[in-house]
């Protein structure tokens, strides 16, 4: 049987550390009615649930579904390729992760600690090449992986195939300049000045990024340890 997948709610109060009765006390209704939503015998509006994440610091946010594709090789099979990257939010990206020992060919239980580097760097390793698809787009943040990427450990015919994508987010888009947050809409609003955005910029051309050196430093001491 599946496990039951906790709802937003039930996720936000145990990542606050709160109880069920703490969050109804602040939110002013019933215990038993957050028992109900978190256990899904009752459903409850968009309203309720802003309304209850609102108490405890969190909001709804929209999360794009990230699709993969299959690709097969002759020598490492098959392996799997993202659309795009995507982000996994603080603290959730430095965390620590762990895995069933029989995945990794072990007794014991498997441990990363990701605010370590040379750790995340292990485990981006691992996941990417096992297309362990669900726990890539849990653990393995896009900004986080660019700083990594050209350390990565990993076949080539993986690599050549998520370049693409790598250096698809790292491209300037054809996209209107954003005023996060309508900043300064508002100020010049408040001040009384017109506020006159940019539609449209050009693109400025960006630095290659130097391959990577198989006789640098780390990547020695990556082969002389084992790692590469």
């Amino acid at each position: 049987m599946a496990a039951r997948q906790k709802t937003v709610i039930e996720q936000a109060r145990r990542a606050f550390g709160a109880s069920q009765q703490q969050l109804a006390r602040w939110a002013d209704t019933q215990q038993s009615s957050i028992s109900e939503y978190e256990s899904r015998k009752k459903s409850p509006t968009l309203e309720v649930i802003e309304r209850l994440l609102d108490v405890i610091d969190f909001e709804l946010a929209i999360k794009p579904f990230i699709a993969f594709t299959d690709h097969e090789d002759p020598e490492i099979g098959t392996y799997v390729v993202p659309e795009k990257l995507w982000s996994v939010p603080m603290p959730d990206c430095f965390g620590k992760v762990q895995v069933a020992g029989i995945l990794v060919k072990s007794q014991r239980t498997k441990v990363w600690d990701l605010s370590v580097e040379a750790e995340r760097i292990d485990y981006y390793e691992w996941v990417i090449t096992r297309n362990m698809e669900s726990l890539m787009v849990e653990s393995v943040d896009g900004i986080l992986l660019m700083q990594v990427w050209d350390r990565l450990n990993i076949p080539d015919v993986i690599r050549a195939a998520w370049q693409p994508v790598i250096d698809a987010a790292t491209a300037s888009q054809d996209a209107s300049p954003r005023d996060p947050g309508d900043f300064s809409a508002w100020i010049t609003k408040e001040v009384g000045i017109e506020w006159k955005p940019i539609h449209k910029r050009k693109p400025r051309p960006q630095k290659p990024i130097p391959p990577r050196d198989p006789n640098s430093p780390y990547n020695v001491w990556r082969r002389l340890s084992g790692r590469g």
